[in-house]
């Protein structure tokens, strides 16, 4: 019989540790069971297999409870005395009311600037509320903080590893974090937005959604996955609850929520984070669950377990039911449970389908907009494998990442071969032929007419090698389609390693990324969206080591990219800087040329003063045509218009800001031979006294070259001393192999390589210049 309570909504999986911690961990996850009927149903689980256990457990709590009883009736006689002692009773509280047992928040209290209107979920943990924000705008959201009595610093921890996991994210399908903080009691809350919607699986059955619309649904939770594991963090828990269907702007929008049992995949994008799997815990939800998060001796998780996860939903979403039973999960102890997932075969979508009753089968069709006949053939083939590639028992079996999974489902919906079925001659003709039925129907009717004419006229022998060079040549026509397959196979495998790559860079697999990147040419990968973030990280990986060719290649690839998808803006104002730099520094001076042209036209029209401040930086490194320096003065305004006055510029990023415009506007004004105004704007940017020796690397030599030019040697071979020390000690060694920023207050990468090719061409014109007269 199932157990009831929330509790069953995961199961812990505990590493082998000594018994004294096994029981702790029972006893805090009793504790915090309210109902009577749920604790008991604890305890029946406990007690299938270690009955002495559950015994000491419950003998446990009931010396806790008197324990607890004892302690407030003895505080409340203390204060009793005290009072009849003279003492004042502080607050005039009613001693029954003081010994009563905290309680959680009710409607209508406030949390900060929040008043909370009804609770809307709970987890082991943390209660969810339907919230109002006062300030500064009014709007609903969703609250979520950890209940009373669970403040453990274990539960703590979660919490926070769940707040920093969603604010780390930011896709339109993955709810995104608002704010947080903590309680007057000190509990901590974050507040998130508010999904109004309904589980993915209901919003498909309700809207009577066909095959084709839950696989382009649910492809857009995969994307939210993958942005997830882009960012550093496996979600762990995926499962219907967790996945909310909302209508905007009459489109169907699932997001992904309840990052609660979220993993770091590697701290090191977070200093502060870890990737702590809190007492050597592995939570999750049974039916939804991988193998390897339910092996005690498994201690390794990684995406694919998330992969596993949007298997089993895949699954419940096309058939209406899981690989195993919930009600046999649910009723089955932690090692049966545990063996189940990790021994048992899953069931294919036809066997099931197969198993259940015509009047369930029926239902299930209707609720596809599909008779059950044809709702078993749209199943069987390609989307079968596919779903079972995704829930192997093996995860080496699996897609090795979502991204790998979304490809798959895009090549099903367009008639390609998928990578999760053999790739056989026949069934790449299949395939050949179903994307091209009106050819292939067409040269099939010339074969027939060939067939017939020869029948007729068989003694004519000019018109029988007539035919049989027609079918030679039919012949070559089908070598050329198998070859084309091929060719689109070998592009799709190239693309998947390529993402590989991406992901073994995100876990810090530096030299295993290095080895397979290698085996995977750049000019194998087709320019998307999807690519560009892959192509982003690349280039600044490389950049990182020197690599500058290699850099070079992967940024102009998301120029091409950004080109080929006019739609969105793939290519953001900050990768400017960076793809100049690495044009340069690779040598590429042609490139650069062609490269600072296209970024004028893409980001000089309607501009903010941060885009054409970070502009200025990438196009003016190196000196440039009249006529292209001419045509910047409309830039100008932008810049000027903004705020200098010290007083009126706050500190950190927006004095950081106020600099770097001053310095956009000193080299363009340097680069079109206004020495004088070059020189000012330098002195502008100086006087906010930038303690950063990465913004002086730019500033210098900006200033030093105008004063030289000004006349003013002295000071411009004084400078040009100062940044020789700098620029060699910035660069003996090297810039250390990481990515943005260096280390605290030591910039991005590229703001040192501007600073060294800008004191590169101050070196030449100062040094080849005259002396002083002193």
């Amino acid at each position: 019989m199932p157990c009831p309570g929330r509790w069953l909504n995961r199961v812990v999986f505990i590493k082998p540790m000594d018994r004294n911690e096994i029981e702790e961990i029972l006893f805090e996850t009793a504790e915090g069971i309210d109902t009577p009927d749920g604790r008991e149903a604890f305890f029946g689980v406990i007690r299938d297999g270690d009955p002495a256990c559950a015994d000491r457990l419950r003998g446990l709590l009931e010396v806790n409870a008197r324990a607890s009883r004892f302690f407030r009736e003895a505080e409340v006689a203390r204060t009793v005395v005290a009072t009849q002692a003279g003492e004042e009773w502080l607050g005039g509280a009613d001693p029954a009311e003081w010994m009563a047992p905290p309680e959680d928040e009710k409607p209508g209290e406030r949390i900060g600037r929040y008043r909370l209107e009804k609770r809307i979920g709970e987890g082991g943990c943390g209660i969810v509320y339907l919230a109002e924000q006062i300030e500064p705008i009014r709007r609903q959201v969703a609250l979520k903080v950890i209940r009373l009595g669970m403040d453990t610093e274990r539960v703590v921890a979660r919490f926070e590893i769940e707040r920093q996991s969603l604010a780390l994210m930011d896709h339109p399908n993955i709810a995104r974090v608002l704010d947080g903080g903590a309680t007057e009691t000190g509990r901590p809350f974050f507040v998130m937005e508010w999904v109004k919607g309904a589980r993915i699986t209901e919003y498909c059955d309700t809207m009577r959604l066909t095959l084709r619309q839950r696989i382009d649904l649910f492809i857009e939770v995969c994307n939210g996955i993958q942005h997830a594991h882009q960012k550093g963090i496996i979600h762990r828990d995926i499962k219907p609850s967790n996945v909310l269907v909302s209508d905007e702007n009459g489109k169907p929008t699932p997001k992904v929520i309840d990052f609660g049992v979220a993993k770091a995949i590697t701290s090191a994008g977070n200093p502060g984070s870890t990737s702590a799997t809190f007492g050597d815990q592995f939570v999750g939800t049974p039916a939804y669950m991988s193998p390897e998060q339910a092996d005690r001796k498994e201690h390794d998780i990684d995406t694919r377990c998330d992969v596993y996860g949007l298997g089993v939903l895949l699954y419940e979403l096309l058939i209406g039911r899981t690989p195993f039973d919930n009600k046999e999960l649910a009723s089955a102890g932690i090692t049966e449970l545990g063996r189940i997932l990790i021994e048992r075969d899953r069931p294919s979508m036809i066997a099931t389908l197969a198993a259940m009753e015509p009047a369930e089968l029926k239902e299930i069709s209707d609720q596809r907009n599909i008779d059950p006949g044809k709702l078993i053939t749209a199943l069987k083939g390609d989307l079968n494998s596919v779903v079972m590639k995704a829930i192997e028992k093996d995860r080496g079996l699996r897609y090795e990442t979502v991204n790998g999974l979304i490809l798959d489902l895009r090549r099903y919906i367009t008639h390609a071969p998928v990578l999760a079925r053999p790739q056989s001659r026949l069934y790449l003709a299949r395939k050949f032929i179903r994307r091209n039925q009106l050819v292939v129907g067409a040269t099939a009717g010339i074969g027939l007419s060939l067939l017939l004419g020869l029948g007729v006229a068989f003694s004519y022998y000019l018109k029988e090698r007539e035919a049989r060079e027609e079918q030679g040549r039919l012949h070559k026509v089908a070598e050329a389609a198998h070859a084309s397959e091929l060719k689109r196979f070998a592009e799709a495998r190239g693309w998947e390693e390529f993402a590989h790559v991406s992901l073994l860079l995100s876990e810090g697999k530096i030299q295993e990324a290095d080895e397979r990147l290698r085996l995977t040419p750049l000019s194998s990968i087709q320019l998307s969206p999807q690519s560009s973030s892959v192509l982003r990280s690349l280039g600044n990986w490389n950049a990182l080591r020197g690599r500058w060719q290699q850099a070079a290649e992967c940024f102009q690839m998301l120029v091409k990219a950004d080109t080929l998808n006019n739609g969105e803006r793939l290519v953001q104002s900050i990768d400017l800087i960076a793809i100049g730099s690495a044009l340069i520094e690779g040598g590429r001076l042609s490139d650069y040329d062609q490269f600072r042209k296209w970024s004028v036209e893409r980001f000089g029209e309607n501009s903010t003063d941060l885009e054409v401040s970070r502009l200025l930086h990438s196009v003016l490194l190196i000196s440039s045509d009249d006529a292209s320096l001419a045509r910047m003065d409309r830039l100008k305004p932008i810049l000027q218009n903004t705020e200098f006055r010290k007083e009126h510029v706050n500190d950190g990023w927006d004095r950081e800001a106020a600099i770097w415009r001053a310095f956009g506007l000193a080299i363009l004004e340097y680069r079109q031979g206004n020495f004088t105004e070059a020189k000012q704007w330098s002195e502008i940017a100086m006087a906010f006294h930038p303690n950063r020796d990465y913004i002086n690397a730019a500033l210098d030599p900006i200033h030093a070259m105008a004063s030289f030019r000004l006349g003013d040697t002295t000071s411009a071979r004084s400078t040009l001393d100062r940044m020789r020390k700098r620029i060699h000690k910035a660069f003996a060694p090297d810039l250390p192999a990481a990515y943005e920023p260096l280390g605290e207050y030591q910039g991005y990468w590229w703001d040192w390589i501007i600073g060294r090719i800008l004191f590169r061409e101050a070196e030449a014109l100062i040094d080849s210049g005259p002396k002083s007269a002193d």
